[in-house]
């Protein structure tokens, strides 16, 4: 008996020692940007300086620690451990402000932080305008190379790159939508740059101009806008940065690779409660509610985009399934750049962009059928187009699908994928499925019945639009009230704005515990 106790305990400790790390190296980073008086005008980025010293105290008051990038290595790294509610404090796009408000602030509480410049601002000289998002700024509001350095010097600030030329929107589609540099294909002179020039044209601008100032070159590369994607991360650690800061929300921990920290982004100076809340997580992301978007209905010659965005920022959903063809002449056709199929008219990147942009809501593509075993055509796909998600037609675990998100992961991150299976899922396809993964069910009674309980906040069920909207919302309700709140709408009928706008829009949504 003792020698099982014995065994026991050392297989315990080995798996406690395994688990550690995961455990010990969590961390949750906040974005900030502006820091303003409180007689400025509020920015939609910008948090203001008597709140800032306000959540510094708070943080203090409730046991969240600051702490520096060195402890976060080397807590990953098998070194000491992480405080409780360790907290990285980062501050983006190097306005003076980070050394008149933030840097006086980080000397009284001994916190430490990081500061991601731009070289192009930083190299504007003192007496021009920096081309801030195609807003004209004074270089003078920016930091200078002596108050980097003294920051530096101080041992509490760790100066990341925000990359060189990066921040700033380029030509992505023939219908002159602008869109993030790190992640959008340049198109100019009617063609799109390719993977080759793609890749040297994020070379030249993630390039190293920091350490002729500073004497040390950056290992940390804050994206632009949080946008990048794993060619952009495999070239930044090219240049030695291999630790990358996103503006996706959550936790990190030791699972969390390097290339991607996700982190909070500060908005609108919020309320010390709101500020606790958030840090905290004392809610629940809203439920998903989808709708499907097909350009191959919109009436040939005239613009479906429109009133399509119009419906949508009325009904307010949060997936907007888009199909990425049509059909003419009995063939299929894409509608974004390959070799792979007919191409009726280069706009989905258009119609994706202004669906997220105009009207807010994120956008899965819908692929076909046939596409679950063509990753060369999925991939050509997520070069040109701007989207968050996949919708296949399979079940979770399918190799054919995952050979899809390799595909497409190259250059569309992160990315997230809708299984839309022909039946409800097996327990070991239940098991298979990702974090942040949807399975899209039809709405039927079977299908609901074949739904476990504890998966139910990862299904979305999907009603027909050719139901009677009265049907679809008594459902919809009925849905809700056995635990599953998240389901859509296989279409965008102008009946969606009728009887099941209040079951199927968010903005009527009571946010529960």
């Amino acid at each position: 008996m003792a020698f099982l106790i014995r065994t026991l305990l050392g297989f315990l400790l080995v798996l406690a020692a395994a688990l550690a790390p995961a455990a010990d190296a969590r961390f949750m980073a906040l974005s900030y940007h502006e820091v303003l008086a409180d007689d400025e005008p509020l920015t939609p980025t910008a948090v203001r300086a008597s709140d800032l010293a306000r959540q510094f105290a708070w943080l203090r008051a409730n046991d969240f620690h600051p702490v520096s990038v060195d402890q976060i290595l080397a807590a990953r790294d098998g070194g000491p451990t992480l405080p409780p509610n360790a907290i990285l404090l980062t501050f983006d796009d190097g306005f003076k402000d980070a050394y008149t408000r933030v840097f006086p602030l980080l000397k009284l509480f001994g916190y430490p932080a990081v500061i991601a410049l731009v070289g192009q601002w930083m190299d504007v000289p003192e007496d021009q305008m920096v081309d801030y998002d195609g807003k004209a700024v004074p270089r003078s509001k920016f930091l200078t190379w002596e108050q980097v350095r003294e920051m530096k010097a101080s041992g509490l600030v760790e100066v990341a790159s925000h990359s060189y030329g990066l921040h700033r929107g380029i030509p992505a589609n023939p219908q002159g939508n602008t869109q993030p540099a790190a992640t959008t294909r340049l198109y100019a002179s009617g063609r799109y740059e390719d993977d080759a020039a793609y890749r040297a044209r994020l070379r030249h601008e993630l390039r190293d101009s920091i350490s002729r100032h500073t004497g040390k070159a950056p290992r940390i590369i804050v994206w632009p806008y949080g946008r990048s994607n794993e060619a952009a991360q495999e070239v930044a650690a090219e240049l030695g940065m291999p630790i990358g800061l996103t503006l996706v929300d959550g936790f990190n921990d030791a699972t969390t690779p390097k290339a991607v920290w996700k982190r909070q982004l500060i908005e609108n100076s919020p309320s010390l409660q709101a500020f606790a809340e958030m840090l905290r997580v004392t809610w629940d992301p809203n439920p998903a509610r989808s709708v499907g978007v097909d350009p191959g209905t919109w009436p040939p010659g005239e613009d479906g985009l429109s009133p399509t965005l119009d419906r949508l920022l009325t009904l307010s959903p949060n997936i907007a399934f888009v199909k990425p063809g049509v059909e003419r002449d009995g063939r299929e056709m894409a509608l974004f750049p390959t070799r792979l199929r007919p191409v009726a008219e280069d706009k989905l990147n258009h119609i994706a962009w202004q669906t997220e942009r105009r009207a807010g809501v994120p956008v899965f593509i819908d692929l076909p059928p046939a596409w679950l075993y063509e990753p060369v055509l999925v991939a050509d796909l997520a070069r040109q187009v701007n989207f968050a998600g996949l919708r296949v037609r399979a079940a979770p675990g399918s190799a054919s699908a995952e050979r899809l998100r390799e595909a497409a992961g190259r250059w569309v991150w992160p990315l997230q994928i809708a299984w839309a299976p022909d039946q409800a899922p097996t327990p070991a396809q239940w098991a298979a499925l990702r974090p942040g993964d949807l399975v899209v069910l039809p709405a039927s009674e079977e299908n609901v019945a074949a739904v476990p309980r504890e998966m139910a906040r990862h299904v979305l069920f999907e009603f027909d639009p050719a139901l009677p909207p009265a049907t679809i919302a008594r459902r919809m309700k009925r849905l809700e009230a056995d635990g599953f709140r998240q389901f859509g709408v296989a279409g965008l009928p102008e009946g969606l704005t009728g009887p099941i706008f209040p079951s199927l829009s968010l903005r009527w949504q009571p946010q529960l515990p």
